[in-house]
């Protein structure tokens, strides 16, 4: 039988054995007495165990809320920049010959405000133009190698 205490000193929820004596918290690396901890919830099942000390986590930092907060203030950004790759991609189905594709979409990435595109987008834009994955992954890292696109950081690229 395993219990879900929580840390006297970083306030983080942990599983312990129930005949377990002493422990060291995987937070905050001090060791303590699970004993005369209160023992939350027990189980015998490590899936469900799990589970529960996730659950007490949440619930003591007030994760729960702070994700659903944050998914729902990112929504629009994530569509707003779904709807101007679809735009991106449809301009560079009208170009013809591959490497003018190539590119136009790398040209109209940049152009954006960030002035920068990362990897998953321009293959976004070369899928939506009929590519396929690894063609657009053999001309990303070619454009790379050809020096006429540079890696900022990892997964971010401009023109050079």
């Amino acid at each position: 039988m395993h219990l879900v205490v929580v840390c006297p000193r970083c306030k983080g929820a942990t599983a312990v054995r129930e005949d377990q004596k002493s422990a060291t918290c995987p937070r905050c690396g001090r060791p303590y007495d699970p004993r005369r901890c209160r023992a939350y919830q027990r189980s015998e099942d490590p899936a469900e165990l799990a589970r529960m000390v996730g659950d007490m986590n949440a619930r003591l930092e007030g994760g729960f809320q702070r994700y659903e907060a944050d998914e729902r203030a990112a929504e629009p950004r994530r569509l707003e920049v779904e709807e101007a790759l679809s735009g991106i991609s449809g301009r560079v189905t009208r170009v013809r010959g591959r490497q003018r594709q190539v590119e136009e979409a790398v040209r109209l990435l940049c152009t954006r405000e960030e002035g920068s595109f990362s990897s998953s987008e321009l293959y976004d834009v070369l899928e939506g133009a009929g590519w396929e994955r690894h063609a657009a992954e053999d001309v990303l890292r070619r454009l790379v190698e050809d020096g006429q696109v540079t890696e900022l950081r990892s997964d971010s690229f401009r023109l050079a």
